[in-house]
């Protein structure tokens, strides 16, 4: 594989940066821990996902702990929480000595938790695509496993949303430690805040309600970059989807960096809305593909479609743990010139999957009863 020379430098500075960062956090090493929970989602590129979930829980009944959030140059805090900018001083040290830290992916190759820390590892979403050490096309690096290894062995909780990856993420990750089956705390909304469905909307800018509102969520690809070495955002839709129909599209969190309004191409683009969770209650349809979006958008009981123009190509490479096709709860494109005609005959699509969806709830959902948050908090906290 050929890298461009801008891809090669933006490397090169990213791992110069890494190093000094790196040595600003060892100089926090023998700093006192302070009473202070370090949240954090996706290196603070989103105010949401399962760290939100659990800090909102926290926040009403805390007296003890000054809450931080990791944000970024385009995100802001949650009310209630003290911003912290990801690779800044004060993040660094926050880092170092915050008693408890829940993050939904990795910290850097340089963090190492110390005595009296405690971290609570959410992670972001029950798997499809094969993960880590199970990725069929790519053979991890001696260097890569231990970092994995390393990781892993500092998570004092690996929070589970189903028996399903309760069984599977021990294994993907190397982990050995203690696991809380609860459910997923992003997915509590989902319950709760059913009657929120027309205030998304209206605050989304859609006010007729004869309109199909579909969210079209596809995931990022592994082997889709530009010449800076960012990845690539998806969309395979091209066309119109009809005068009744309002598009949703929201970029997954990898494309951020490569996103532009262009990439949504004339939908109403919410891939920075703070909280994917409340997309999943204004839609009445999801469009998604390989994305972890479909274990939780079936919490709504609402109809899912999936577009997979590349699917052989991306099994061959990537890997799914169970056979998609035979237990996917709704339609399979290959080509979005079905799209419109599978979304006028949306009910019929319900009726015809219906059983398969069931399956897929028992399965994957059992637990989304909106209050997972509250049984990592009395069990991790």
């Amino acid at each position: 594989m050929k890298y461009s020379p801008t891809r090669i430098l933006g490397a090169l500075r990213r791992r110069q940066l890494d190093w000094l960062r790196g040595a600003v956090y060892r100089s926090f090493s023998k700093a006192k821990l302070a009473d202070t929970m370090l949240f954090e989602s996706f290196q603070g590129k989103v105010i949401g996902d399962n760290p939100y979930a659990i800090f909102a829980e926290v926040k009403p009944n805390n007296s003890k702990f000054e809450l931080l959030f990791t944000v970024n140059s385009l995100t802001k805090a949650p009310e209630g929480a003290k911003p912290i900018r990801h690779g800044s001083l004060a993040w660094l040290k926050a880092l170092a000595c915050s008693k408890v830290l829940v993050n939904n992916t990795n910290f850097p190759s340089y963090f190492r938790k110390r005595e009296g820390q405690k971290y609570i590892q959410t992670w972001h979403g029950t798997p499809l695509k094969r993960l880590g050490r199970d990725i069929l096309d790519v053979v991890p690096t001696g260097s890569y496993l231990k970092m994995m290894d390393r990781e892993a062995s500092y998570w004092d909780y690996l929070i589970s949303p189903n028996n399903y990856c309760t069984e599977l993420l021990p294994g993907i990750f190397g982990y050995q430690g203690k696991i809380l089956e609860t459910g997923y705390p992003r997915n509590d909304i989902l319950v709760n805040r059913v009657g929120d469905r027309e205030l998304i909307r209206r605050s989304l800018g859609i006010t007729d309600s004869s309109q199909l509102v579909v969210l079209y969520a596809p995931t990022w690809r592994d082997t889709k970059r530009t010449a800076t070495g960012n990845w690539k955002p998806v969309n395979f839709l091209t066309g119109n989807l009809g005068p009744n129909v309002t598009l949703l599209f929201r970029g997954h969190t990898n494309t951020h960096q490569a996103h532009s309004d262009q990439v949504a191409r004339g939908a109403i683009d919410v891939t920075s809305h703070k909280n994917v969770a409340e997309l999943y209650l204004a839609a009445d349809v999801l469009v998604t593909d390989y994305s972890s979006s479909m274990f939780d958008f079936s919490v709504t009981g609402k109809p899912m479609i999936f577009l997979a123009p590349d699917m052989d190509d991306y099994i061959a490479k990537r890997g799914f743990y169970f056979d998609f096709e035979q237990l996917a709860p709704g339609p399979i494109l290959r080509d979005e010139a079905n799209l419109s005609e599978t979304l006028e005959n949306i009910e019929s699509v319900k009726l015809q999957y219906a059983e398969r969806y069931l399956a897929w709830q028992r399965k994957f959902n059992q637990l989304e009863d909106g209050k997972a948050s509250k049984r990592v908090v009395d069990q991790a906290l």
